[in-house]
């Protein structure tokens, strides 16, 4: 069996470099370049019969750990608030207050619309009305276009002349307008 010796790294070194020259029954063992091979074990290159120092393991999956379960907290957080408000569905409140607007002038009408304003059905002697009223700009230009097709439209108390999307976007500043859509017969 052969026997390795290893010394100190910075221990001093005979005249032979280090290497003592184990026997085999009595024979000398061949070299190998530098490295040792002991019984069981193949040689390791570049580190002349001195012991291996290995790495003691990264702990670097400790913050993937915690970056893992701080998004899925916050996942989860967000999901119980969509649930809590009632989910959504799936529909953008402008075109829900468009389906609100024309549902109202068949008659099947909601006391607030998608913004939250009232939304009301005034029939008088002449044509009825749809009004909604607190409707932000955005919102009053988009569906003030698309309602405008189907009938009239008065934004704020004006009814526009010639009705363009510079002029509907000037009558609908500020966000709080009153849209009022008098459906075509």
């Amino acid at each position: 069996m052969a026997k390795t010796l290893y010394m100190a790294p910075n221990a001093p070194r005979p005249a032979n470099g280090g290497k003592a020259a184990p026997t085999n029954n009595g024979k000398a063992a061949p070299t190998t370049g530098g490295t040792k091979a002991t019984a069981g074990h193949r040689p390791v290159p570049g580190h002349h019969g001195r012991p291996v120092a290995h790495p003691h393991p990264s702990h670097s999956h400790r913050p993937l750990g915690l970056i893992t379960a701080l998004v899925l907290s916050l996942t989860a957080a967000g999901a119980a608030l969509w649930a809590w408000q009632g989910g959504t569905s799936g529909t953008d409140p402008g075109t829900q207050l468009l389906a609100e607007m024309e549902a109202a002038a068949q008659g099947r009408t909601v006391p607030t619309h998608a913004f939250g304003g009232s939304l009301t059905v005034v029939q008088g002697n002449g044509p009825m009305n749809v009004v909604a009223e607190g409707v932000p700009s955005r919102a009053c230009v988009q569906v003030g276009w698309r309602l405008a097709k189907q009938g009239t439209i008065i934004v704020n108390g004006t009814l526009p002349q010639r009705l363009s999307a510079a002029k509907l976007s000037d009558l609908c500043s500020g966000d709080d307008a009153t849209l009022t859509w008098i459906p075509d017969q």
